[in-house]
């Protein structure tokens, strides 16, 4: 019999909530998906608090959470990253002898390194392993079952606000939930998106929301840093309704039509037009066309390319910000992977932050059949930690399951 696990995904304007299970191939089967308009979160404090618990009711009974066979008692939290905190300590551990590694001298280093158990407004709640050396310093993720006289480690400690847990804590209980259970968002988004050899090499993943974005830089199993800024995809709504002087909900519809790559002197291809066979046709498309309250407007592609790429350049600007302040060492040439509903979905949005950069930039979003959107990625993640039974944080370690300790 399956077993279904719920979770809930907080983002910057909407909440996300999923009941599945594991399917073949390592599928994530749902059962049910629930989205609610909430009013967010900024710079790590919730706009409106009061509303919060009929928001997530709302989420999970979209979902169907807690309706015949999808009735669970527990419900599992990704905590974005605007409410984390993420250090890394290396630690080390001389047996004197060269004997056999076990769990337990795992467990001994991850609480040799922790020194946030006491912290008054964070609380630890996912300690994942970076990497781990052995005698020979060879870097590995999975040292269970090997000999060596030496053991170290470089682990990551991701620490999420007290006051986050207790207020979602509450809202959660109020939605008829008994037991709550929290993970880090960005950790988990990263394990799902990026294979393990590809994060043994460093990953940087921007999941752009509505109102902001998260800046991820992972290793191995580990988060090394997370970084926040205000920046997402409806500052591109705002701008476009600042300045062609409409309303937002029909910046919003035109924010859709846009494609970067498009210039003023389009030229479609012939046959798309069409004509008596007699006279050579040339249409050039200088306008975007958009159906608001029943009347057709039109908007100069070159005027509204201009305004989205000035915000696009607001994006590249922080994020040129966030790694220059980063006191983590990571390859200078790293790609920044790109994914959330806030920007990866709007056409050359994506070759135009690449531009910006002067960096290799890709589009990183879900490969599941159906299930391949970016705005789902984060929800996804944080399911499939779960599913992987990756939680709770002490529990992590013995439960990877791999084919190779070295890679």
């Amino acid at each position: 019999m399956k077993q279904n696990v719920a979770i809930i995904d907080f983002g910057t304007g909407k909440i996300t909530a999923l009941i599945g299970s594991r399917g073949i191939n390592n599928t994530i089967n749902l059962d049910g998906i629930g989205v609610c308009d909430y009013a967010g979160f900024v710079g790590g404090k919730w706009i409106e608090p009061e509303g919060l618990a009929s928001a997530v009711a709302h989420a999970v009974s979209a979902a169907g959470v807690g309706v015949g066979s999808n009735a669970v008692d527990k419900l599992y939290v990704g905590v974005p990253g605007d409410f984390l905190r993420c250090d890394v300590n290396e630690v080390t551990s001389a047996f004197g002898k060269k004997r056999r590694v076990t769990e337990t001298d795992l467990d001994d280093l991850n609480a040799q390194g922790n020194l946030y158990f006491n912290d008054e407004e964070y609380s630890v709640i996912n300690i994942q392993p970076i990497y781990y050396k052995l005698d020979d310093d060879g870097k590995l993720v999975a040292p269970v079952g090997l000999y060596t006289t030496r053991l170290s480690a470089c682990i990551s400690y991701i620490s999420a606000q007290k006051e986050f847990l207790a207020t979602v804590d509450a809202a959660v209980k109020s939605a008829g939930f008994s037991k709550t259970e929290f993970l880090a968002a960005p950790l988990a988004e990263i394990l799902y998106l990026f294979d393990g050899y590809k994060r043994d090499k460093f990953v940087m993943l921007a999941d752009v929301g509505a109102y902001g974005t998260t800046l991820s830089l992972g290793r191995g199993d580990g988060l090394c840093r997370v970084y926040n800024f205000p920046w997402g995809g409806e500052n591109i709504t705002a701008a476009l309704a600042d300045g062609l002087g409409i309303e937002q909900a029909e910046a919003e519809r035109l924010k859709h039509k846009v494609v970067l790559t498009l210039d003023a002197g389009f030229v479609p291809d012939s046959d798309d037009v069409e004509d008596d066979d007699s006279t050579e046709v040339h249409i050039t498309q200088t306008e975007y066309v958009v159906e608001y309250k029943t009347e057709r407007h039109t908007y100069p592609i070159a005027m509204t390319n201009g305004i989205v790429a000035g915000e696009i350049e607001r994006f590249c600007k922080y994020v040129k910000k966030v790694l220059g302040i980063c006191d983590y060492d990571y390859p200078e040439f790293l790609t920044l992977s790109l994914t959330g509903g806030g920007l990866v979905k709007m056409r050359g949005a994506v070759e135009y932050v690449k531009e910006c950069l002067g960096r290799d930039v890709e589009r990183k979003i879900p490969t599941q059949p159906l299930l391949d959107k970016p705005q789902l990625a984060s929800a996804l993640g944080t399911m499939d930690m779960v599913l992987n039974g990756e939680t709770p944080y002490l529990g992590f370690v013995g439960k990877i399951k791999r084919l190779f300790t070295r890679r």
